[in-house]
């Protein structure tokens, strides 16, 4: 379980993680400003939530940038995810540390909070998540744009990333050409890109227009694929390692550090 579905609404787990967390920290330092009767604790609280996400975010950035620097308007794209918690947690306790210099008397009335918010989150964080290593590569027979037979399981015995999109879909259509830039950087890897629902002419039509070539664009017209993965919403890209083992999803846009980082998971 890499989303969590209510009603329509997909959330990827680990921003919820991080969202209930924050959340019950912030709502303990408020309790604690108004008990203790210092407003300057509520204001610690965003203020140290703010910076802890920042931190976080350059973090992340930093520790790939290799991939941010081909692309510097990429590294504000925070809806595609790529934070590092621990940097995180830095900041934050950084912060924490200067906004109480004058005033030490108070830091042991931000340990309840704080402790509060990362066991929320830490306890979240180790529930089971997904199906890794439970799932194999599925056993259905989808066509390429020729008509031909393809198979997935058949490419057992290489790395296997199935990518689940649609012409219709606004995250895929940013997605997809990073995802080609990848296969194409990935030889050692198949990238299986499974159209949902939607005519051959239609999907060629589409790559055509976008000047993408793509060696292995498959159609999935009947969801025999979807019957088989847990595809709550597009796109979604599943890692398979050389054994047909499922070993993590990501369900969402997903940015090319975070690609990289789940290839080396099944290399």
């Amino acid at each position: 379980m890499n989303v969590v579905s209510i009603g329509p609404l997909v959330l990827a787990y680990d921003r919820l993680v991080v969202f209930a967390g924050l959340g019950l920290f912030i709502a303990l330092a408020e309790w604690s400003s108004k008990r203790r009767g210092e407003p300057s604790l509520a204001a610690w609280a965003w203020n140290a939530a703010t910076a802890g996400l920042l931190a976080a975010r350059l973090g992340y950035v930093f520790s790939h940038w290799s991939v941010y620097s081909r692309d510097l308007a990429s590294i504000f794209y925070v809806w595609q995810g790529g934070f590092s918690p621990w940097w995180g947690i830095a900041g934050g306790a950084l912060y924490t540390l200067w906004f109480f210099r004058h005033s030490p008397r108070l830091l042991s009335a931000t340990l309840l909070p704080l402790a509060a918010g990362l066991a929320l989150s830490a306890g979240l964080w180790f529930l089971p998540q997904n199906r890794a290593g439970q799932l194999a590569l599925p056993e259905v027979t989808l066509r390429d744009l020729s008509g031909s037979q393809v198979k997935p399981a058949e490419f057992a015995g290489r790395p296997v990333v199935i990518n689940v999109w649609a012409t219709w879909c606004p995250p895929c259509r940013r997605e997809l050409p990073m995802l080609a830039r990848a296969a194409a950087d990935h030889p050692e890897a198949v990238f299986l890109f499974v159209d949902q629902g939607e005519p051959a002419s239609k999907v060629a039509s589409f790559l055509e227009e976008r000047g993408l070539k793509i060696e292995h664009v498959l159609l999935d017209t009947s969801g025999s694929l979807a019957r088989k993965l847990p595809i709550r919403g597009y796109p979604t890209t599943f890692f398979f390692n050389d054994q047909g083992k499922l070993v993590s999803s990501k369900t969402g846009e997903m940015n090319r550090a975070a690609l990289e980082d789940l290839l080396k998971r099944v290399r």
